[in-house]
Formats: C-alpha cells, sequence, structure tokens
C-alpha cells in the first residue's frame, strides 16, 4: 500500500470510529465510555503507523533495529548517540527499535520493518541468505562467551550439569549455539545429558541457579555486563569458552543500491565521528569493519540450527 492510500484509509477508518464513539456516547448520555475506548484505538492504529514509519519505500523517518540481548532500556541508552549521528548525517529523523525476543525480531526483519538491523551473526547470515538482506558492516571486537556461575558454587566440572540444565537467555543466539557446540566436544549433549533451559530475566536466572536446577549459565559478556552490579556480585565466570564473531550491520534489501553504500559508509565512519566515542563507551564495542568472506563462511555450519530455532525451514 502507498503512502497516500494509507493515509485514505486510515482516514476512512478514523472517521468511521469516531461514528461509533459518538453513537456510544449519546446512547450512553455520557462520554465516560468514549474514553475506555481510548486504549482500543491505541492499540488498533499502532500497527497501521509502525508500518508507515518502518516503510523503506515512504517513511519519512529512518529506523535503526536492534537485536534484544539485552533489555529495551539498556539498547535504547547504548544506541542513543548512534540515532542522534544518523539524524545528523541523514538529517531526518532516527527511530531506535528491536522486538520482544529473537525470534520476533528476526520475523519483523523478514518483513522488512527497519532500515538497517543490527544483529547476531548467524541470525544475519540467515537473513542475507532467506531475504536478501544487505552485510554492511561488523562490530569488533569478538565477544566472549562465558559460562557462569554462582559465587558459592566453587565446582569448575562441567560434568555437574549432566542430568541436570544449563540455563540460556537467548538459545538462538551463536554465544548459545557454539557453547552446545563446544559441550558437545565434551561429551555433553543438549536434551541428552542435560537440557538447555531459556531463562527470561535476571529472577529467574538467579532462581534456577540457586535451586541447583541449573548450576552453569551460558551467556555473552555484553550480557553479563548488562546485568546489574547486584546480580554480578553473586556470579562469577567458570571460563571463556569461545570468542565469537561481533555484531552484523545490515541494510534492507528494498533500498536502492545507492542507499546501502552510502549507509556503509556511514557507518563505517562512525568510529571516526563524535557520537561514536559516546557509542562505543556505552556499548563496549571497540570499532566497526567491513564484513569479509571469511566472516560468513565461519557461520555456515550453523545455519540449519539457527533456522530451525527461529521457526523457519531448516
Amino acid at each position: 500500500m502507498h503512502f497516500r492510500e494509507g493515509c485514505r484509509a486510515w482516514n476512512a477508518f478514523g472517521y468511521a470510529f469516531s461514528r461509533i464513539v459518538r453513537a456510544l456516547c449519546t446512547k450512553w448520555r455520557t462520554a465516560a465510555p468514549a474514553l475506555l475506548l481510548l486504549p482500543i484505538l491505541a492499540t488498533l492504529t499502532a500497527p497501521a503507523v509502525q508500518a508507515q514509519t518502518s516503510s523503506t519505500a515512504n517513511s519519512a523517518r529512518f529506523t535503526i533495529g536492534v537485536l534484544p540481548n539485552v533489555s529495551a532500556r539498556i539498547i535504547l541508552n547504548n544506541y542513543q548517540p548512534m540515532r542522534a549521528y544518523f539524524e545528523r548525517v541523514l538529517g531526518m529523523p532516527v527511530d531506535i527499535a528491536t522486538g520482544t525476543n529473537f525470534q520476533d525480531f528476526s520475523s519483523r526483519t523478514f518483513k522488512g520493518e527497519y532500515d538497517l538491523i543490527i544483529t547476531a551473526p548467524n541470525l544475519g547470515r540467515v537473513a542475507q541468505m532467506d531475504a536478501q538482506w544487505d552485510p554492511v558492516a561488523i562490530y569488533e571486537p569478538k565477544i566472549p562467551a562465558l559460562l557462569v556461575a554462582l559465587k558459592t558454587n566453587t565446582n569448575d566440572q562441567l560434568q555437574q550439569v549432566r542430568g541436570k540444565a544449563v540455563a540460556m537467555a537467548n538459545p538462538q543466539s551463536l554465544v548459545a549455539l557454539i557453547a552446545k557446540r563446544w559441550l558437545a566436544e565434551q561429551q555433553l549433549v543438549a536434551e541428552v545429558d542435560y537440557k538447555a533451559l531459556i531463562v527470561a530475566n535476571d529472577d529467574s536466572l538467579g532462581a534456577v541457579l540457586n535451586s541447583g536446577e541449573a548450576p552453569l549459565a551460558v551467556m555473552s559478556m555484553g550480557e553479563y555486563m548488562a546485568k546489574t552490579q547486584a546480580m554480578r556480585d553473586t556470579l562469577r565466570i567458570v571460563r571463556e569458552i569461545a570468542k565469537v564473531p561481533g555484531f552484523f550491520v545490515m541494510a534492507n534489501p528494498k533500498l536502492a543500491t545507492d542507499k546501502r553504500r552510502q549507509l556503509q559508509s556511514l557507518i563505517l565512519a562512525l568510529p571516526q565521528a563524535a557520537e561514536g566515542a559516546e557509542f562505543f563507551n556505552r556499548s563496549g564495542f571497540k570499532t566497526i569493519r567491513k564484513i569479509e568472506p571469511a566472516d560468513m563462511s565461519f557461520l555456515d555450519p550453523f545455519l540449519g540450527s539457527t533456522r530451525q530455532d527461529l521457526g523457519l525451514k531448516p
């Protein structure tokens, strides 16, 4: 739907809705019931507004989608300098958006709801292969994949998880997939020797670690550092099991080629911008570089499991 057609459709809907509200108010002889319908109106309008503001063809705004590997509050704080940078260099309003989880974010990516995305490399490779998203840059340095336990758990032996669980917040992440592969090399196979237990938040993580249900947890260094100081004070890093490639920056394939090349130039110039220093200070990353073929080929062994975890055809 083109923007003008969308506006006409929306105006027609708004007119019809207003007539319903007036009819109800007349019937009930009070304006109060109309107020009760306002939340419904907000719910109904949100998808329409989002669809318009996310459209790469017609939008007067630019939307950067960021993978929800940490809370929305932390994402918005960390990416405020990048938002300010792109607003300055593009000369247009910029929004930072995310999803409710990895699967939701990937679904929105495939639907083209973002102009630019910051995503886990394995999710980015799937987006490139299956939806033609254009990889334009990668964050550095590589991300440490960690095994974490409570400080009160002084056992460093991996066998403590046998017959129990390993906690992980984001099972579709490359960190989680590499951790599963590494544990399998130690003769600990997921869903055979231990259960991969998804924990939605820090309270859940604390509960399963304290109960002994999951003696160990898998997370990235970024996820570890995003936890509150009070939470980190109860944890210890048992070991670093790998370093995985940093997040991919990818451009929507619906954008014109020259626009995608412009975005690549702009994101690669971020480290030299004033806003870049603040972005790296907040996010913990150090720089951004072009993606090389070796970065992509490293991810190919994880394509099948990533698609499966996202509910896509392997």
